[in-house]
């Protein structure tokens, strides 16, 4: 007997099978893409700025830390990241003889230039600024900047940048400028109660305004403030200069310069002084 030309249907059904099938891939297709480019925005969002020091913010590998020394001293497992050793000084420090210091080992500084009044709110220099600036420059070494904040607002923040772009114009600084903003516990500060969320603002406005300039701005916090004040997710593009006075550092996110200690010991300084570690790529 001849078979029937009617039972087409299973045919049918095995269409409907294979056209769910590809709007499935599509959706599961859709989705990844969605997925890949967030990550995508999220990386460039957070990605560290472009700098042409190569710094990054790296997770020290405590065990490979040399404390021995005179000055700490670092390189990865794998060489790619080696430690500079730095110091920080104001005009507390007074006057400094920086071919010693050169001579010492030491290849950078950072220099207070200017800082905010607690009270008054009043922008002023540092008195020792422009000579340890030239001072340090002459004898060799590296030369970046900080400001000690007290903004209240992005607005203050920005004057604040604005203020230190003009002192540091035409003098030779090549390493990052730095906003420096904690807690003032020696007295009642005008910036008492300021909540962490404005905190944050004000170091991206600063930072942002410092970057603009054409220099490499970066971040000065410790721990407390990288844990109750600052959100370091919306931080984490620039570099971050971590104090911690420790043998074992470690920030979430991690950091592109450590102060370890602040009664380092250097010739060609009197008294204590701030010591550093850069941490610096070595290709």
């Amino acid at each position: 007997m001849s078979q029937p030309l009617y039972p087409r249907r299973p045919k049918r059904r095995a269409k409907k099978k294979s056209r769910r099938l590809a709007l499935l891939i599509l959706l599961l297709l859709v989705i990844v893409a969605a997925v890949a480019a967030g990550i995508l925005i999220y990386r460039a969002q957070h990605s560290i700025i472009k700098n042409e020091l190569g710094l990054r913010n790296v997770q020290v590998e405590q065990s490979l830390l040399q404390t021995g020394g005179a000055f700490y001293t670092y390189e990865s497992a794998d060489g790619n990241v080696t430690a500079s050793v730095g110091i920080d000084v104001s005009t507390y420090q007074g006057t400094i003889d920086w071919p010693s210091v050169k001579a010492a080992g030491v290849d950078y500084v950072i220099v207070r230039a200017a800082y905010r009044g607690y009270e008054t709110g009043k922008l002023v220099p540092d008195d020792l600024y422009e000579q340890n600036i030239r001072g340090a420059a002459d004898a060799g070494l590296h030369v970046g900047v900080y400001l000690y904040s007290q903004a209240l607002s992005e607005a203050e923040a920005e004057e604040e940048a604005d203020y230190l772009l003009g002192l540091i114009e035409g003098l030779p600084v090549d390493y990052p400028v730095v906003f420096d903003q904690e807690e003032y516990t020696a007295d009642q500060a005008r910036t008492d109660g300021l909540t962490g969320e404005q905190v944050t603002r004000n170091a991206l406005a600063f930072c942002r305004r410092v970057y603009d300039a054409g220099y490499i701005p970066m971040i000065y916090t410790n721990n407390d403030w990288a844990t109750t004040m600052y959100d370091m997710e919306q931080l984490d593009h620039y570099p971050i200069w971590y104090a911690d006075y420790t043998t074992a550092p470690t920030l979430t996110g991690g950091f592109a310069m450590w102060q370890y200690t602040d009664s380092g010991q250097v010739p060609g300084i009197t008294g204590p002084v701030d010591l550093n570690l850069l941490f610096l790529p070595t290709a």
